[in-house]
């Protein structure tokens, strides 16, 4: 049986502004916005930091494949360009980091490239049904 994780998933999904092109956009965020807030993450004890990029090419193919293929004419693929996961002891250790002063700095940053007028949260525990799909044999 499945068992929950203890750590908590918090994803924030995020859309560029429409004047910045998606490659400056991505760029930005898995370079110098990356190396900027590693070391804020580290330092209120997150436990792991992952950016899902999501390419506009690899949406309107899903959308088709659900409307046909796939039978779900009523399921949607969001816009979303980038989002960010963060895996949590406790929703405290994401209060101290957003409460840095840092972190507002680059916040404001973001803010130039973001739009933040949109965005979507996932906040829960991962349940792990399958991981590393590879056979493994019992030499007894």
């Amino acid at each position: 049986m499945a068992t929950g994780s203890d750590l908590i998933k918090f994803d924030v999904c995020l859309y560029k502004k429409d004047d910045v092109s998606y490659e400056d956009f991505i760029g930005w965020a898995t370079g110098p916005y990356a190396e900027q807030v590693i070391p804020l993450m580290k330092k209120h004890g997150l436990v792991k930091w992952v950016q899902t990029v999501v390419p506009p090419q690899f949406r309107e193919p899903l959308r088709q494949m659900l409307k046909g293929e796939m039978n779900r004419p009523g399921w949607t693929v969001p816009d979303y360009d980038l989002v960010h996961t963060y895996y949590l002891r406790s929703h405290d250790d994401l209060k101290a980091l957003t409460l840095e002063p840092k972190w507002h700095e680059l916040e404001e940053e973001a803010s130039k490239l973001s739009n933040v007028s949109i965005g979507h949260f996932v906040n829960g525990f991962e349940i792990v049904q399958f991981e590393n799909n590879y056979l493994e044999t019992n030499n007894e």
